[in-house]
Parts: C-alpha cells; structure tokens; sequence
C-alpha cells in the first residue's frame, strides 16, 4: 500500500512537472509575438557592451501568431527629401509604384536604398538555443529572397534585444526594440 501511494505521488508530480514546463514553453511562443519599436542599432565591445549607439532610427518589426515576420527600418540623416519623383506627387496619391520611369537620378535612388531596408518571410525560434530565424520571401533587394537570417535573442521586459548568431568575432553590433502596446 505504502509503494502505491509513493508510485502515485511520483507519478502525480511528474505529470505536473510536464504540465508546467508545456505552460513555460507556450508563454515563450508569445514572447516575441506582437509589434516591436526600433530603438537602437548598438555596437558591442569585446565583452558584449555597449561601446556606441545609433538612435537616428526609426523601424517596426512584427511576429505573428502563424510564424511570419515583417521588419522596415529607415535610418534619418542623410537621406534628403526628394521633390520631383514619380513616385509620390506630393499631394499624398501615388501614380508610379512599381517598375516604371522614374525621374530619380542614380545617387538619389542609391540614398533611399541605403537607408532604407525592409523585409518580410517566416520565422522559426530555438527557445533552447535563444535563436530566431528570419527565411526571406520579400526584401527590398530582391537577391536575398530565401536567405535565412539567425539572431539570437535576449528579452528584459518590454526590451527585445537581436544580434548576428554567428560565431564570428567581428559581429560585434545588436538592435534594441520595445514592445508596442496599445
């Protein structure tokens, strides 16, 4: 009798133990999920801290529910605003998205592509390992569709931090989000 009660013991705290971790792991899905503010591009010393920022930044970054992302940065600075385009008239209608003429001139269409960077795909996440991975479908520049971008992760409250995952010593930089709220 004593050896069942013991056995039912184990076994009743063993079930909860597997409840709770399942628990742990579902509440970590949600982590990364919803709207994040850029707040900072960040470049790390050798021991990980932070040696200078650049918050002359601004983006959105999203993880949904069913595994897609999307993320937009625009740096601010030297980017000039660009009067005569085809692209917007000014008067907020657009009349020449897409490909087509446009009155841009090669170092003005080189600006806009160097401080603006935005993609879109899937993402995966290895809680053990604290990695996300980007799979690309869309990106501005449409060579890296199907490059897949590993950043490992670290979250503080409302603060997502994303750096390279790869081991190489010179990736010495991380990003700084804060969660939207409503």
């Amino acid at each position: 009798m004593r050896q069942t009660k013991l056995f039912l013991f184990i076994l009743i705290v063993t079930i909860q133990s597997c409840q709770t971790a399942n628990q742990k792991e579902e509440n970590n899905d949600k982590l990364l999920i919803g709207s994040w503010k850029f707040i900072a591009d960040q470049e790390l010393d050798n021991n990980n801290q932070v040696k200078n920022e650049d918050t002359n930044v601004r983006g959105l970054l999203i993880y949904t529910v069913d595994g897609k992302m999307s993320v937009q940065l625009l740096w601010h600075g030297s980017r000039t605003s660009l009067v005569n385009d085809t692209i917007m008239n000014q008067d907020g209608k657009s009349f020449g998205v897409g490909l087509g003429n446009s009155s841009w001139t090669l170092d003005q269409s080189r600006k806009i592509i160097d401080t603006y960077d935005a993609y879109f795909g899937d993402y995966s996440v290895d809680w053990k390992n604290k990695v996300v991975t980007h799979t690309i479908s869309g990106n501005l520049r449409p060579e890296k569709e199907g490059t897949s971008y590993k950043r490992a992760f670290q979250i503080k409250g409302d603060t997502l931090f994303l750096r390279s995952a790869d081991p190489d010593p010179n990736m010495k930089w991380q990003t700084k989000w804060i969660r939207n709220k409503r």
